[in-house]
């Protein structure tokens, strides 16, 4: 149903379902909840996506990593950045702090 009201494939951007669930959760779930709920949903598909990319690349990401970068996420977002702007931010300084071979 959400799907198609947003008119969004979610499969193929997950990032699209997090920003709707964060929405529908933040206004439902009153205080501190809702920011657990949505920190824990942002590192599920950030997680997610960063392993499915590690993968189709046919590599393992370093240790700690995905970690790194997820928390980094979170941590933008809730500073007020988009998802977009909190990627971009975030993949710049893990590659940085981990080089890949």
């Amino acid at each position: 149903m959400v799907e198609q009201l947003l008119r969004v494939s979610f499969q193929r951007r997950p990032w699209a379902l997090l920003v709707a669930t964060s929405c529908i959760f933040g206004v439902t779930i009153p205080g501190a909840r809702a920011q657990t709920m949505q920190d824990a949903l942002i590192n599920h598909y950030c997680t997610q996506a960063m392993n499915t990319d590690f993968a189709k690349a046919g590599k393992t990401p370093p240790a700690g990593m995905v970690a790194y970068t997820c928390n980094c996420v979170i941590q933008q977002v809730n500073a007020r950045a988009t998802i977009d702007q909190a990627k971009a931010i975030c993949q710049q300084q893990a590659t940085a702090k981990f080089p890949t071979p």
